[in-house]
């Protein structure tokens, strides 16, 4: 052993994992114990107006019969204490201190009976209890003692149902249960009570029960809106005012608390807090005689109210509100099928990498065999030959090593087309004439073998390649699919509301925001017949409530025949609007543009132009730039980035199965029309041109066309356009006019300066024209020549 090495000890990691669960279980417990304990003492000091306090009661009840060992003791302890505070100010003070202590021990005594038993034994123990003290304490006559504890008793039910159904309610809370308004009231009942027994706490006359109260209803106002707060408004100044004389005023302070911080939350924070301010200014005014709530404790609960941050609130509505909980789970659930379906792409992807490896190896394997393969030949010729001849014994044994360097290079010379015998053979075989045919013979064999085996083999490389770029293609597509989706149930919420109140029926709303966080909206609704309802109602409304721009896509309306409904996308209005106009020109003499090209929007907000020129000119080349064209248009408005689907493309172009298939090149442009940014892919292009005024900016690449390589030659270029600019594209037609000037565009970049027709339809004529001249009046090559003009809207 090293000297000085430091021996550590040795520790049992399964014992410290269960130490750590055991340190956070018992944080989380104190927690919990101090939530019920606090609980406890302020539910316990909640009066009555008639000097009764039953509440305490009441939550004993609801925790002695759950099935947790520790609670009750520490909720019994909690009463206890409450309702030794009440000394003086409560009536039967003894009666409630003697019931806590029982329904304390009778929780452990009874631990295991079923609820309803419990019940059962609980409150026929309440009933005796009471009784017997109004007997022998209160010296009350038998029978009137029995009918008071009989109401008493029963009075204790419905408090010890709402405290009950509302602790189940708190237990859901950071769970995926979507609470019900009943849920909500129940569970804002149970903290009014909590709130109602801080009476006597105040700082220089300032009562915290009066600002605990503000502070709550507006939180749940501005959080569930005006139904909400004001029935939570309303049954806290029930519970306030059961102890006081005022309880008129509390309800309708609360309740209007409530209700004007929940009809104005749309405005904000600031604005339903001056609605509130001039309501209870009002009421205030119009009660003079009383001076409780006053205005120094609603200022405090306005300055809390406004200095909680918005993430409280958020994270507050997240919990309560059923819309917005319901959709983050369904969020979270379309985010699961999504990962299910990204993980099964993922799959599949790897398989075709294992292919493709497979496939690797065979090719090497054949390589490694082609050593075993002379030895096989000259078997197989002294097995036709050798097997009856005479001399068998003295070729193959006494001399077998020179008899096996002869047929060796009898072999390699016929291999060779040299007809020439090796010595040894002419001496001693007297079978030379039946062995030089065999050795043709399986020659002739072996050479056609071969060349299966080597087309075999090329196709299996080339195949493997070809599976390696589309797994890694798969890959590309599996991330392209996997950029998450946010949808917008703000937005949604305001449409819907918006359209309830203008009495337009829909059947769907959904909003989301795509991967370049502009907002899409789709509408579903009964079709109107022509009328356009959806730009002459519903658009100006969107809007109104969104605050955007709003615009019917592209996709405009579409109608479903079985259903009769109609369904529209909105999308942000872009800024940029192309107009776009191609000219195109055969190779004289040709009948067929071997040039492709295509324009449009996207369903993202791009506009994208593509141009492929086929090698060569005629239907050929023209059905390869075709199939370069469409793959890629069909890869871009499915939602998949260009250097995906120009990916795709490559490893689709790249098998090739013959010497006479040619390659097309890419010269593709994409223009965002919300920002006015333009990006330049080429795969072989030519010089593209930017005129903005009498400035021509020029676009030049040198790169191979696709289909070459397994791997796309992509340059890419980034530029912004303005209003009136032009984006001109060209294929190489245009330029080589002739021999000598081939590839140079110096020609088109000054007829762009000099040229001052703002029309790109004419422009195009007039470039063609001018190709055409410098040519000697004929094309030498196919021509295409795409013009845009951009146009700002806003």
């Amino acid at each position: 052993m090293q000297y000085g090495a430091e021996v550590v000890p040795y520790h049992r990691v399964l014992k410290s994992e269960k130490e750590t669960k055991k340190k956070v279980l018992d944080i989380n417990f104190l927690i919990k114990a101090g939530v019920y304990f606090i609980g406890a003492f302020l539910i316990s000091r909640v009066l009555l107006i008639n000097l009764m306090a039953p509440f305490g009661i009441a939550l004993m009840v609801s925790v002695s019969i759950k099935k947790e060992e520790k609670i009750p003791l520490i909720c019994g302890a909690g009463s206890l204490l409450g309702y030794i505070t009440l000394y003086n100010n409560v009536k039967n003070l003894g009666a409630y201190m003697i019931i806590v202590g029982t329904l304390t021990l009778l929780s452990y005594l009874f631990y295991k009976l079923s609820k309803r038993n419990k019940l059962i034994i609980i409150y026929s123990t309440i009933f005796i209890e009471f009784s017997i003290y109004k007997v022998f304490v209160m010296k009350l006559t038998p029978g009137v003692a029995v009918s008071i504890s009989c109401f008493e008793s029963l009075c204790l039910f419905p408090l010890y149902y709402i405290i009950n159904y509302s602790i189940k309610c708190f237990m859901d809370l950071k769970t995926k249960h979507l609470f019900t308004n009943e849920e909500l009231i129940s569970m804002a009942i149970t903290i009014s009570l909590i709130i109602s027994g801080t009476w006597g706490a105040s700082i220089h006359g300032v009562e915290i029960r009066n600002i605990c109260a503000l502070i709550f209803i507006m939180v749940i106002g501005y959080i569930k809106g005006s139904a909400i707060g004001s029935s939570v408004g309303v049954a806290l100044g029930v519970i306030m005012g059961m102890s006081t004389n005022n309880m008129l005023l509390l309800i309708s302070i609360y309740g209007l608390c409530g209700l004007i911080i929940g009809v104005f939350k749309g405005t904000g924070k600031i604005l339903s807090s001056v609605a509130f301010t001039v309501a209870f200014c009002i009421i205030l005014i119009y009660s003079h005689n009383i001076k409780q709530p006053s205005f120094m404790e609603a200022g405090v609960g306005l300055i809390v109210f406004l200095a909680l941050p918005h993430k409280v609130y958020n994270k507050l509505a997240l919990e309560l509100d059923f819309e917005k909980k319901q959709a983050v789970m369904n969020e979270n659930y379309g985010e699961k099928i999504k990962n299910i379906f990204v993980g099964k792409l993922t799959s599949f992807s790897s398989v075709l990498f294992n292919m493709s490896n497979i496939l690797e190896n065979l090719v090497d394997n054949e390589k490694l065999t082609m050593k075993n393969k002379s030895m096989s030949l000259i078997e197989n010729l002294a097995d036709r030959v050798c097997d009856n001849c005479n001399l068998n014994c003295i070729c193959w044994k006494r001399e077998s090593f020179f008899t096996y360097s002869a047929f060796e290079e009898l072999i390699r010379n016929y291999q060779e087309n040299k007809r020439i015998v090796p010595n040894e053979i002419e001496r001693k075989c007297i079978m030379k004439s039946m062995l030089i045919k065999n050795t043709e013979e399986i020659v002739n064999e072996y050479v056609i073998g071969e060349m299966w085996r080597n087309r075999l083999s090329e196709g299996r490389e080339l195949l493997a390649g070809q599976i390696n770029n589309m797994a890694g293609s798969i890959n590309e597509i599996v991330d392209e699919f996997n950029v998450n989706t946010k949808f917008n149930s703000e937005a949604e919420g305001l449409i819907r509301r918006i359209l309830d109140k203008k009495r337009i029926a829909y059947s769907d709303v959904v909003c989301y925001e795509n991967k370049n966080d502009r907002l899409i909206v789709k509408l579903s609704m009964s079709a109107c017949g022509g009328t356009q309802l959806c730009v002459k109602e519903v658009l100006p409304l969107l809007n109104e409530v969104l605050k955007r721009c709003m615009c019917v896509s592209d996709e405009g309306c579409s109608i479903n025949p079985e259903t009769n409904k109609c369904n529209i996308t909105f999308e942000e209005a872009p800024k940029f609007h192309i107009s776009s106009y191609v000219e195109r020109c055969c190779k004289d003499g040709e009948k067929y543009n071997g040039d492709s090209y295509t324009f449009g929007k996207l369903a993202d907000g791009n506009y994208i132009t593509i141009i492929s020129d086929g090698m060569g000119s005629g239907p050929q080349a023209g059905q390869e730039s075709t199939a370069v064209i469409e793959l890629i248009e069909k890869f871009t408005k499915s939602g998949f980035s260009k250097e995906t689907a120009i990916n795709t493309v490559n490893s689709i172009m790249t098998l090739k199965f013959s010497s006479d298939e040619k390659f097309s090149t890419v010269d593709l442009s994409c223009i965002d029309l919300y920002t006015g940014n333009i990006e330049f892919m080429k795969v072989g292009g030519v010089t593209s041109f930017i005129k903005s005024g009498d400035k021509v900016e020029v676009i030049k690449s040198k790169t191979l066309p696709i289909g070459v390589l397994d791997k796309p030659d992509v340059e890419v270029t980034e530029k912004k356009v303005k209003n009136g600019d032009f984006i001109i594209m060209i294929s190489d037609g245009v330029l080589d006019y002739n021999n000598d000037s081939a590839g140079k565009d110096d020609w088109v970049t000054e007829f762009l300066k000099n040229s001052n027709n703002h029309n790109n339809k004419e422009l195009c004529t007039e470039l063609i024209n001018k190709a055409i001249q410098l040519g000697g009046g004929k094309a030498k090559d196919d021509m295409t020549v795409i013009i845009s003009k951009v146009y700002s809207l806003y």
